[in-house]
């Protein structure tokens, strides 16, 4: 009965939220992510994961001191190899973000990690996919490294175009495809890359952390949970605490950061009165 009265109101959720996907707590069974899925909804969510690795691409080029061309295509790199870890999932963003190919790759690494939210949401995860994004940088001169490389930045650029909802299907892959060859063969923002997986990982997996479900970092290791947020805080992914809590906050500090990189005189000039 409880679970009829959940789908009634899911039902009843803005079409906004219908769209991004909406879940509900499990209470056994369901899609074996603890969560039961209100049809017509997205498998899972990744818009908030490409808006934090957006935010972390942000500021680790505010940090670097680098040119706004640079920053720019830092963050959308990070935006979109912040849903990386996710590649454990079918149907998630980055496993949609290539068609069957990169479905064909999420159900490889699914059987692989040991399922979702386990090897890939680990400190052995960020490592394993650092290494290879690093691996891949350092013989980029080779063919082999151009590969991976190329691979990558297709994978993030389509996946961040699907997640954010800024494109879909075929055009986001081709946009992907469009960056991946001209990166290729310009070499610009190769080196990025590395960087980027790593702060797009260790963004999602903190990301993660903050849901009731937690992440398994010592894993294969160790099985324990480890969350930030106590359980009354604690949020399921794709629920309302996520729609609208969660991305706007992230949503104005990916606005924020922008301006700061744009025009730092013109944000502290609004920011002095704001503060007193």
């Amino acid at each position: 009965m409880r679970a009829g009265l959940r789908e009634r109101h899911a039902a009843r959720l803005p079409g906004r939220f219908a769209r991004l996907g909406y879940y509900l707590p499990a209470e056994g069974g369901g899609n074996g992510t603890g969560t039961h899925a209100v049809p017509g909804c997205g498998l899972m969510l990744g818009h908030s994961h490409a808006l934090s690795g957006g935010v972390a691409g942000l500021a680790a080029g505010i940090f670097m001191h680098l040119p706004i061309p640079q920053t720019g295509a830092l963050a959308g790199f990070t935006a979109g190899l912040a849903l990386l870890p996710d590649l454990d999932k079918c149907g998630s963003s980055p496993a949609r973000s290539l068609g069957f190919v990169s479905e064909a790759v999420a159900w490889i690494f699914g059987r692989v990690s040991g399922g979702h939210r386990h090897a890939t949401h680990s400190f052995l995860g960020i490592a394993v996919f650092t290494a290879l994004a690093w691996i891949s940088c350092h013989f980029r001169a080779d063919w082999g490294g151009k590969a991976g490389l190329a691979l990558l930045m297709t994978l993030s650029v389509s996946a961040a175009l699907e997640a954010l909802h800024v494109a879909r299907g075929h055009v986001a892959d081709l946009a992907g495809i469009a960056v991946a060859a001209a990166g290729i063969w310009y070499g610009y923002g190769l080196r990025f890359i590395p960087i980027a997986v790593l702060l797009g990982c260790a963004t999602h997996i903190t990301g993660d952390m903050l849901t009731d479900s937690g992440c398994m970092l010592g894993y294969p290791w160790s099985r324990q949970r480890f969350r930030l947020l106590p359980e009354p805080l604690a949020f399921t992914t794709g629920t309302l605490p996520e729609l609208l809590i969660i991305d706007p906050i992230l949503s104005g500090a990916v606005l924020a950061l922008a301006v700061w990189i744009i025009d730092p005189a013109w944000l502290r000039a609004q920011w002095g009165p704001l503060a007193g």
